[in-house]
């Protein structure tokens, strides 16, 4: 038998809709991979199994299984949900406004996402350093480090071309250094949070980043 949703607001009492069978699978999916996100910050990509997704999401411990077919499968799709989340508030704190402001507003983002949901921000670093031995992994991280710089090299070069970055630059080496520093602070900060103010880190990368591009 279908699934049910209750009656919404304004919603005749008794009148109940029914979700297609695509609605129920994209809602499953969500819930696996969230659960496989919170289990993956806490534990690792090596200490679980498939039914202990499946049982962290409110389901049979054999749902994964039918979802994922493989603890690999599932992992490399918990990749990719990282990297979707991580551009998606990309987009949400750039918005429209390429160049320097893009760049700093991007790297807001990560500094304010660690603080804001630091179980999505272990995550990301555990699957970062799961992508050196993990070819499940890897693809969906050198994605993610591609697309990251790309976005850092946009910005960088819009801002070049607005005269608000200075003319010279090695536009890549400057987009991948970028990245590895916010990384790195975060990594410190995960690692040993009582060591790294991260409102105080952000503020200072910023600052360093408009003076050393800034004309």
């Amino acid at each position: 038998m279908d699934a049910i949703t209750a009656p919404t607001d304004g919603e005749a009492p008794g009148r109940r809709t029914r979700r297609s069978q695509a609605q129920r699978r994209a809602e499953a999916e969500q819930r696996l991979l969230e659960a496989a996100v919170r289990i993956v910050a806490e534990r690792g990509l090596d200490e679980f199994t498939l039914a202990d997704v499946g049982e962290q999401a409110g389901y049979s411990s054999g749902l994964p299984a039918h979802y994922f077919r493989t603890k690999n499968e599932l992992i490399a799709a918990v990749a990719a949900h990282i990297r979707d989340w991580v551009f998606a508030g990309i987009r949400d704190h750039a918005g429209r406004r390429p160049g320097l402001g893009g760049l700093i507003a991007g790297i807001r983002f990560y500094f304010d996402a660690a603080g804001d949901n630091p179980v999505m921000m272990r995550a990301l670093h555990t699957v970062l350093a799961g992508a050196l031995h993990k070819p499940a992994v890897a693809a969906a991280i050198e994605a993610l480090n591609r697309d990251s710089v790309a976005v850092a090299e946009a910005n960088i070069q819009a801002g070049i071309e607005a005269g608000e970055i200075r003319r010279g630059l090695d536009v890549h080496t400057e987009a991948v250094l970028i990245l590895a520093a916010v990384r790195g602070a975060i990594a410190q900060w995960l690692i040993d949070p009582g060591t790294v103010d991260l409102a105080a880190a952000r503020t200072v990368c910023v600052a360093s980043l408009r003076q050393r591009l800034g004309r």
